[in-house]
């Protein structure tokens, strides 16, 4: 899957809307954030960047599921983020399905929501 994929999957599944506010000329670091806010409370649903030529994606679960969800191939505490709540799935290195991603895109939707 490639980044505009991936941003296109998050917006056809939640009621969200891309941000850029972490991208400043000034920054250290040459990762590109792609944040999909909700459109009502403008909240984080998920933050999408490349890191070592690896495309992620943290998605908010709750405490338990994401517990589980660390036990599969290519799924992290949350990268910069809370490591309870925030989870960072590798896209191009997981083995989850298609639809475990989508229903774990929902689950952040529905918490951030």
């Amino acid at each position: 899957m490639h980044r505009q994929e991936l941003i296109d999957l998050v917006k056809l599944t939640t009621h969200s809307f891309e941000d850029y506010p972490f991208n400043t000329a000034h920054r250290q670091d040459k990762i590109i954030w792609t944040v999909m806010r909700q459109v009502t409370n403008q909240k984080i649903i998920a933050l999408i960047f490349e890191k070592n030529d690896a495309l992620m994606i943290d998605l908010k679960l709750t405490p338990d599921h994401g517990e589980i969800m660390r036990q599969r191939q290519g799924v992290y505490p949350g990268y910069h983020m809370n490591k309870t709540h925030w989870n960072t799935i590798i896209v191009n290195d997981t083995d989850l399905s298609k639809t475990e991603l989508i229903n774990m895109i929902k689950e952040s939707d529905r918490l951030t929501s």
